[in-house]
């Protein structure tokens, strides 16, 4: 696979290749592909997790489980008062 990077990734990678953590331009590429994965990753685990509490809030409005929005608040202010 052939890629061309712009002259501020290429001296990025010359520069992380100068501190000898890293062997080869590949070792830095199969680093960089992995952290992009894990990132992606995380992401879709939070968005499946808000989709799974949203759909815990729909089950409820669906079951009748819900609060007047304004009798709540009337209730939470006399409450303080």
């Amino acid at each position: 696979m052939d890629i061309s990077l712009s002259r501020d990734f290429d001296s990025f990678i010359k520069e992380q290749m100068a501190t000898g953590l890293y062997d080869s331009v590949n070792d830095i590429v199969q680093e960089a592909m992995s952290l992009f994965r894990l990132r992606k990753s995380v992401s879709q685990d939070r968005i499946d997790s808000f989709n799974a509490e949203l759909q815990k809030g729909l089950d409820d409005i669906n079951n009748g489980n819900f609060s007047d929005g304004d009798e709540f608040f009337k209730d939470l202010i006399a409450k303080y008062e």
